[in-house]
């Protein structure tokens, strides 16, 4: 039985081996970095950072836990308020006023036909793109007649502000 106890012993002996605090802080920030992938908001990825930075420091000096909180609160603290601006625009984008000046994907001119009667007063549909969608007009249009796309009614760009013209003869998109 003894043999027994001291492979236990053994196997404890060589898991504390195994399983250091610096590890422990390595896979608490991988963790978090994993976990941010499937959160919004670019948070949680700053306290992975600062498990990886309280690693580090226990990577070159040995620190009891109250100091390795303080120093995974402090690093991961500093972190958010010192590169989530920065980090914000390098994955979701900066606009500006001039992005659209290369590519304009606004389909002025384009023609469509009306599924739904349009009025000044109530919105209809127009067929775009294998779509309906909202547009607006200055005058009553009914149901199949060609228009032309000519602005966006909103600002959020999703209802189109169209004419009538007077020439359907041109391709339908």
């Amino acid at each position: 039985m003894r043999w027994l106890k001291d492979g236990i012993n053994g196997a404890l002996m060589d898991l504390n081996t195994l399983i250091t605090p610096w590890l422990v802080w390595l896979l608490i920030g991988v963790a978090l970095a994993f976990i941010e992938l499937s959160m919004p908001g670019l948070i949680v990825i700053f306290f992975g950072v600062g498990a990886l930075i309280t690693s580090l420091a226990l990577m070159v000096w040995t620190l009891d836990l109250n100091t390795q909180i303080t120093i995974f609160i402090s690093s991961s603290v500093l972190s958010l308020f010192l590169l989530r601006h920065w980090l914000k625009r390098v994955f979701y984008g900066q606009k500006s006023p001039g992005d659209r000046d290369g590519f304009d994907d606004f389909p002025r001119g384009v023609r469509v036909k009306v599924t739904r009667d349009i009025s000044p007063r109530e919105q209809g549909r127009i067929a775009y793109r294998g779509a309906d969608w909202y547009a607006t007009a200055e005058e009553d249009i009914v149901t199949g007649t060609t228009v032309e796309i000519v602005a966006y009614a909103d600002a959020s760009h999703q209802v189109f502000w169209v004419q009538k013209i007077s020439s359907p003869e041109r391709e339908l998109s």
